[in-house]
């Protein structure tokens, strides 16, 4: 077995691909019963496998400068492949109309703000703001789903937008949650003004090996608690030797930003007093899926919908946008079985639950995303 000797960036993650062509790591009937089949066995608890470390002797590790380290790495990424697909589109000097859409899913950063302001790129968020800015000029609007609620009486800033949107005589980078693009394709002005749409390639282990060689070194000491091997050695033919990161890339979807927390989520270690040094070997595993709260019901289920269509917001505002707007503790519920994150009041998807909130939809019978 050989270690990478670089963190070269592979090919098919240097920039967007065109929306609709994302190639899922397994299809959404794998995901539902790979998820339905976790849930199962934790249910009937632990099974026993010839692993090199016992599990129960490990403990959980938590590592910001860590999490900082693999964030920022794969962040240089993104902004690497909206260079590639952007810059020279929005410098160009055709002053025709134009739109593009950046289409994505739940992601826990601003990565299309980012990149405006590394670029100098005005990135505004409100319909003033639009009405105010020059023509003949470029902007970035990064996130659409802030412009309607999906009942009736919450559109009119949607409409708002779009005839501001047809005003615009430059260039207008937008992006959307994936699921509120959705929910768009309902209305027939989005086909005539948001233009072309992207999305970010599918992160395979190849991909994901990059990134964490970029955050970790090359010779990170990582070991998968199902195999015992290295997970970034390389066999003689220059291919990752463990499936761990394989597998990561098909619980995460693809999504490398749900991957990063996944890994970290699954990330223990155990001193090894075998030998004399202070360091603890790093272990890593793949978490147990979530479960919705017992006993499941619809409104668990519109609250996740309802969280993806529209994004993170006040915990009182999502709730008027449910089925039953006068249900309380939901979130709440939701939150103590892993599946929302709640910040002073603010409601956001727990990116690392990301895949089992899809999956849980999905066998429900809700209308997914597609990218």
């Amino acid at each position: 077995m050989t270690s990478s000797n670089s963190p070269r960036l592979p090919e098919h993650i240097r920039s967007l691909i065109p929306f609709g062509t994302y190639e899922w790591p397994r299809s959404e009937a794998e995901q539902t019963i790979g998820h339905l089949f976790e849930k199962l066995k934790s249910g009937l608890g632990a099974t026993t496998n010839d692993t090199a470390i016992d599990p129960d002797k490990l403990e959980n590790k938590s590592d910001e400068a860590m999490r900082a380290a693999l964030q920022e790495a794969l962040q240089t990424v993104l902004l690497e492949a909206l260079d590639a697909t952007y810059l020279d589109w929005v410098r160009s000097s055709d002053n025709t109309r134009t739109r593009r859409v950046l289409v994505h899913p739940p992601m826990d950063g601003d990565t299309l703000s980012a990149w405006g302001e590394r670029h100098d790129i005005p990135v505004l968020s409100d319909i003033n703001q639009l009405r105010d800015h020059p023509p003949e000029t470029c902007f970035i609007l990064p996130r659409l789903e802030v412009f309607f609620g999906r009942r009736v009486e919450d559109l009119n800033p949607l409409f708002n937008l779009f005839e501001t949107l047809a005003k615009h005589e430059g260039h207008i980078l937008l992006g959307c949650n994936s699921w509120a693009r959705a929910f768009l394709e309902r209305f027939d002005e989005k086909q005539f003004l948001l233009g072309n749409e992207d999305t970010f390639p599918p992160f395979d282990a190849d991909a994901l090996a990059h990134v964490l060689e970029r955050a970790l070194g090359p010779d990170a000491d990582v070991k998968s608690v199902a195999s015992g091997d290295y997970i970034l050695n390389c066999d003689d033919d220059g291919k990752l030797a463990d499936p761990f990161l394989k597998k990561l890339a098909e619980k995460s979807l693809g999504h490398p930003w749900v991957a990063i927390e996944v890994f970290l989520r699954g990330m223990a270690e155990a001193a090894d007093t075998d030998e004399k040094t202070s360091e603890s070997q790093l272990w890593v595993k793949l978490p147990a899926a979530c479960s919705l709260p017992a006993p499941a019901n619809d409104a668990h289920l519109f609250a996740l919908h309802t969280l993806l269509i529209h994004g993170s917001r006040q915990a009182d505002e999502l709730s008027q946008l449910l089925p039953n707007p006068s249900l309380t503790g939901i979130w709440l519920s939701l939150q103590g079985n892993g599946f929302v994150d709640l910040n002073d009041g603010q409601v956001s998807c727990a990116i690392r639950s990301y895949p089992d909130i899809r999956s849980e939809l999905g066998a429900a019978g809700f209308n997914l995303d597609r990218l």
